[in-house]
Formats: structure tokens, sequence, C-alpha cells
């Protein structure tokens, strides 16, 4: 029988024999599940006795970002993906979320597949990758900036990424951005590693942002899914 439960130290190594070679590149999850597991947001799914499948998932005020959610192979097929999706949209109402959201990459079908399955829908288009760099723009400031980030999110339908986590993009206020960066503005306004419009940032490091423009080396365009709850 399946059960679902928060991820433990002790499950690292397990979580990442069956993540290592997700795709033809690899995967992330091994990399930063460790620090998933110590920030409490990572939980697994178990399976007669074993994980069948890790995802994680981050409150934020009144919304929960969903994220890497893998499925050990032989295990595929059976629904697992689907039951673990509805119990982290569970666990985010019981801490008192009003919305989810999660991104999906373009290519990967099964995925759209899945969440449209469970209830998402398709809000916007989240662009990421590593940008041609900064224009040395004009940092704000006390109320300018927060009448600057307010305006933002206005336009964006209250949707934006993370400064400091630039792939978690959920339904976000105000303080929840200018608690985490300090927004500056040339022809765009950007905040730490996310941009309102063309992408911003250093050019060693990824970024996201809401148009296509300004990056040396563009990811696959990913689309932003959000469901109420």
């Amino acid at each position: 029988m399946l059960h679902f439960r928060r991820a433990t130290e002790d499950d690292v190594p397990e979580i990442v024999s069956f993540t290592m070679n997700t795709w033809e590149w690899g995967d992330y999850i091994p990399r930063v599940i460790g620090r998933w597991v110590a920030e409490r947001r990572a939980y697994v799914a178990v399976w007669s006795g074993r994980i069948a499948a890790v995802a994680a998932m981050l409150l934020i005020g009144k919304s929960a970002y969903l994220q890497g959610l893998r499925v050990r192979p032989e295990l595929r097929g059976r629904g697992i993906g689907e039951a673990m999706t509805r119990f982290l949209l569970d666990e985010a109402k019981r801490g008192g979320a009003s919305i989810a959201t999660l991104l999906v990459a373009e290519w990967n079908v099964p995925s759209h597949k899945l969440v449209q399955k469970v209830g998402f829908k398709l809000r916007m288009y989240i662009y990421g990758g590593r940008p041609l760099g900064n224009s040395g723009g004009r940092c704000l400031s006390g109320v300018e900036a927060y009448e600057a980030v307010a305006e933002a999110l206005g336009k964006s339908r209250g949707y934006a990424c993370l400064p400091d986590e630039p792939w978690v993009c959920t339904a976000l206020t105000p303080w929840d951005l200018l608690s985490r960066g300090t927004p500056c503005v040339d022809d765009s306004l950007y905040i730490g590693r996310f941009s309102f419009s063309k992408a911003r940032g250093d050019p060693g490091v990824d970024v996201t942002s809401l148009t296509p423009d300004g990056y040396k080396e563009r990811y696959a365009t990913h689309f932003l899914y959000a469901i109420e709850l």
C-alpha cells in the first residue's frame, strides 16, 4: 500500500540512486535533495518498503510551489505520480495555501498530461537560462521599490519567480519579493535572479524571466501551471 511522509536524511542515498539518470543528461535532484530534506520541503511515497517517488513543496505565504516529482523507473505507469501530486496539494491546503503552482518544461508531455488531469491550468510561460548580463540599472528602495514591484505583479497577474530561487515561480506579494532581493530597473524591472521582462543577471548562473529576450543560452520554455485549493 502506498503511503506518504516527509523525507529524512536516511532517504537521500536511495533517492539519489533512482534520480541520477532521469534524462540523458542526468538530473538535478541528486544535487539538491540533501538541502530539500534539511529544509523540510521534501516528501516521499513509500510502497512495499521502498521509496517509490520523491517530490518537494515550498510554502510561501498563501502559495505552494511543487517541484522535482520523480517516480522510480520500474514503478512508473501505476498512478504513483498522480497520487503524490494529490497528496502534496492536500498537504499544501493543510499548511494554509490557497493556490499551488508548478513548472513543466515544454517537451515533457507526460507531465503536462498529469498536471492537467489533476486540475492545474496553464497561466503563463517562464523562460530561463544564462543571461547576457546586467546593463547597470538603477536600484530602488522604499516606497519606490514597493510601487514598482506591485505594478509589475499587477501586469503578471500576481505571478513571479523568487529572486534567490529563480526556478520557484508562484503567486507572490510585493513583500515576498522585496524580502528576498532589491529591485533594479534599466529598460526592465528585475530583482535578484528574476526579471519581469528580458533576462538580467550574472552570466555565470541561471536566471528566469517573463520574456525570452536577453539570454546568451536559453533553456526550454517552461509552462507555469496553477490550481486553486
